[in-house]
């Protein structure tokens, strides 16, 4: 595959550029092309620069909204409650982390539900935002359905991701994001556009086989749930704390996006914020670190999400190498 090396700043101008093209006002596609780049940086980058054409196509069809200007009310002493404005969720977080952070801090534990939005990226980024501030964060959200239960044999959930972030002391915070699948859509698509199988069963082909095809599983658009029944449980629960408690669309219940011609739900999403100074352990830190310790002193093992660290500085050295056929895509040359 030929490629052609762009650094993190030619990243960002080009995602700043297309985003601003395709609608967009100034602050919104900040914080979008901030997330693009962190994407293309740390990873996944399927949801990097390969997203923009999807944030245009709802655009476009008037799905969604590139000017929104989200609002947060606090509902209850320690649950913010926002209303996307049809916009990304990313942005409606911009406006609300610093309130969300204030609140955990003084209730010890804050809730920030998000509904009307619509969410395409990595959860990371936002969890790692918290936990930069000494908070610790989950946060959950659903997407169209994609994910066939275990022993059934259409989709009912979508890859409904969930995420964690901790800090932990002298070390950047420990930080992971998965879906509900055996591997994300994303993922799926690009080995089918770089052409290559999948390491692992992650779906089923058009006659009900699991499959390690790319193309066939695009084609159904049907997802295993990873470790089975457990999978199956985490994604009901994402549904449930996502689009149920924050009143988004359920994962099942496609009918806007369809006579819109969309390519997602408008999911609920909930964030979770915990100051553990709060909780009255004194030694929580270490604690963690503790942890984290016993998991890097093992050859082979380390801290779920510490990969992004090594990926980070490789970016940040070498740049990032994009498909000259995705720049061609974009409109920008090969």
């Amino acid at each position: 595959m030929e490629t052609k090396t762009l650094s993190l700043a030619q990243v960002r101008d080009l995602a700043k550029t297309w985003l601003l093209d395709a609608g967009m006002d100034a602050q919104g596609s900040d914080v979008l092309a901030d997330l693009v780049t962190m994407s293309e940086r740390d990873g996944p980058r399927s949801h990097g620069l390969r997203m923009l054409p999807v944030y245009k196509q709802s655009f476009e069809c008037g799905y969604a909204n590139p000017a929104a200007q989200p609002t947060v009310a606090r509902v209850a002493p320690g649950v913010l409650r926002g209303d996307g404005d049809n916009g990304y969720f990313q942005i409606a977080m911009e406006a609300a982390r610093q309130q969300l952070i204030d609140v955990a801090r003084q209730q010890g534990i804050a809730g920030y539900t998000c509904a009307n939005c619509h969410h395409l990226a990595a959860l990371r980024f936002d969890t790692m935002a918290l936990a930069d501030e000494g908070l610790i964060a989950i946060a959950m959200v659903n997407a169209l359905k994609l994910i066939v239960p275990h022993g059934g044999d259409k989709p009912i959930f979508g890859t409904n991701p969930m995420s964690f972030a901790c800090p932990r002391e002298g070390a950047d915070p420990i930080v992971w994001d998965q879906s509900s699948s055996v591997v994300a859509l994303m993922d799926i698509k690009m080995a089918a556009a770089e052409g290559h199988m999948l390491d692992v069963y992650g779906g089923l082909d058009p006659d009900g086989n699991v499959t390690k095809d790319p193309v066939a599983i695009t084609e159904t658009l049907s997802l295993l749930p990873f470790a089975e029944h457990k999978g199956t449980g985490i994604a009901l629960m994402v549904e449930i704390l996502g689009a149920a408690l924050a009143g988004g669309t359920l994962s099942m219940d496609t009918a806007e996006k369809e006579a819109l011609g969309a390519l997602n739900v408008k999911p609920g999403v909930t964030v979770i914020a915990i100051d553990p100074a709060k909780w009255g352990n004194p030694a929580f830190r270490e604690q963690v670190s503790q942890v984290a310790g016993a998991i890097t002193d093992m050859p082979g093992a380390r801290v779920p999400g510490d990969g992004r660290h090594v990926k980070r500085a490789k970016a940040e050295s070498e740049g990032i190498a994009v498909s000259t056929a995705l720049l061609k895509d974009l409109g920008f040359g090969g």
